[in-house]
């Protein structure tokens, strides 16, 4: 019998950020949601969950990780379980001591089923809204791009997690299939960026900044739009997330090692909270162009008012002089 499919859906279930993207096979222009929890104009979310005691779901994506301090200072912060970060990892062959640790009695395979099924339920209210009637997931084809050097027992796994996120009717169903991150990306490139005019024999390197990795391949163009590839996939533990540690350490120069360090322990959610306001104030304009790089300042006391009770001594008297402007 003849698959019916309407719509399909790109998904990136990344290490540290999620999203995903759609089109109409009648018109094939490609959308991708920009319309997250507590976010806005942003085309991906954090791949992050936090439960409760009960490892029962509390939130996900961006309200899982950061936490805004209360307005008033008087107004206590409310409670914010640590996050669950880095779950994907687990499918990854790495050493088991490299893999992040999990709250006691949580599987892996749950934390990336309930992670892909909050993001499942985001995915059939935005193609509800925009062509009611579609049949979900039936008339769907999902297209998930994993790592190149994932094994057949972590697709096999991923294929169980969206199937029990209830992207698909049935495990084998064959409205899922799997595309690696490079190749996912040669394709659009080669769609996309007419100036390089590609043909048959040209070669390139695909350079894939992610949050937790960065991977370089390099690929040449056959006949029928095929992908050869040149060089090993060579890739390391350096992506974006490692400038949030570069700030947080620059913090513990300036404020104290042993104040962040408490700062980390007792209120996570607001840590992660003035790493973000980082992120959006500094690191998401900065384009390496020495011209257009202007200073700019934080203010601990609004943005992250519970680490200034850790900062002690010279350090203190010299954040007092600034007024906690770093």
């Amino acid at each position: 019998m003849a698959r019916d499919i309407r719509v399909v859906v790109s998904i990136d279930f990344g290490t540290t950020f999620s999203g995903f993207a759609y089109a109409n096979r009648a018109n094939p222009e490609i959308i991708t949601n920009d319309s997250w929890p507590e976010q806005q104009g942003t085309f991906k979310t954090n791949t992050c969950l936090a439960y409760d005691d009960n490892l029962q779901l509390v939130s996900w994506g961006y309200p899982a990780l950061a936490q805004e301090p209360p307005k008033k200072k008087k107004q206590a912060a409310r409670p914010h379980p640590k996050p669950v970060e880095l779950f994907k990892l687990h499918l990854a062959n790495v050493k088991e001591d490299e893999k992040p640790p999990l709250p006691p009695g949580l599987d892996p395979r749950k934390a990336i089923t309930d992670y892909l099924h909050e993001v499942n339920k985001l995915i059939l209210e935005t193609l509800n809204s925009r062509w009611p009637g579609l049949r979900y997931p039936s008339q769907v084809r999902f297209v998930c791009s994993v790592p190149a050097e994932w094994h057949h027992e972590a697709k096999a796994i991923m294929r169980e997690c969206l199937y029990n996120a209830g992207y698909l009717d049935h495990r084998l169903s064959e409205n899922l299939e799997f595309t690696t991150e490079p190749e996912a990306a040669a394709i659009y490139c080669m769609q996309s960026l007419n100036e390089h005019r590609l043909s048959v024999g040209s070669s390139f390197m695909i350079v894939d900044c992610g949050g937790g990795t960065v991977d370089l391949t390099t690929r040449t163009l056959l006949p029928a739009m095929k992908l050869s590839e040149i060089t090993e996939r060579s890739g390391d533990l350096c992506g974006s997330s490692y400038v949030d540690r570069e700030f947080l350490k620059f913090l513990g120069k300036k404020l104290g090692y042993a104040a962040m360090k408490k700062l980390k322990e007792n209120h996570y959610g607001q840590m992660q909270y003035l790493v973000q306001q980082f992120c959006s104030r500094v690191k998401f304009s900065f384009n390496g162009n020495p011209n257009e790089f202007t200073t700019k300042e934080l203010d601990m006391e609004r943005v992250c008012p519970a680490l200034i009770q850790y900062v002690t001594g010279v350090a203190k008297e010299q954040m007092e002089e600034a007024e906690w402007i770093v």
